[in-house]
């Protein structure tokens, strides 16, 4: 994520880069800029545009770059997982268990299409200019997601499985 960016590019940079590991909404970026630019950490530049709103376009500093540099040195911050859908299947009582087999299916198909955009986004990696040695980066952050992605899947499995079993033993 190189160069001057308006927000929306900011967006779209994560969409297609780092959205398995990390999203941002507009709402989240746009204050973001605003405080960054308070605190004299990117600059910000109006570009005019034809027929289109003008767009805010943002350059990181010199010392914006060196608090980035900082930051990435710094221990991560514990991963802290909030997963709506194991909540539910926690509370599975509470609900059918067609509606919790419903929930279970409807990740299972969209980790499969995760795993395709995987294998989209690995192309890309080798696609792109970049050095061996960034692209060795982007290929170890992205194999985490897979690794993810095969284990959301298998669980999806023996869930489904397991939910099934359950129901034979309980009508015999």
């Amino acid at each position: 994520m190189s160069g001057p960016k308006s927000g929306y590019d900011l967006k779209k940079d994560f969409e297609e880069q780092i959205s398995h590991f990390w999203t941002e909404s507009l709402g989240q970026i746009y204050p973001a800029l605003k405080k960054l630019e308070k605190e004299n950490l990117v600059t910000q530049k109006v570009v005019r545009q034809e027929a289109r709103p003008d767009r805010k376009v943002y350059t990181v500093t010199p010392s914006g770059q060196q608090l980035f540099r900082d930051w990435l040195e710094q221990p991560a911050a514990p991963i802290k997982w909030r997963n709506e859908l194991l909540l539910k299947v926690f509370f599975g009582t509470e609900m059918s268990t067609d509606a919790v087999l419903n929930h279970i299916v409807q990740l299972e198909s969209e980790q499969k299409g995760v795993r395709q955009l995987y294998q989209y986004c690995e192309d890309e990696i080798d696609r792109r200019p970049g050095s061996p040695e960034r692209k060795l980066y982007w290929k170890l952050a992205l194999a985490s997601g897979r690794h993810i992605n095969k284990a959301r899947l298998a669980w999806c499995r023996e869930a489904k499985a397991a939910i099934h079993d359950y129901i034979e033993n309980q009508t015999e």
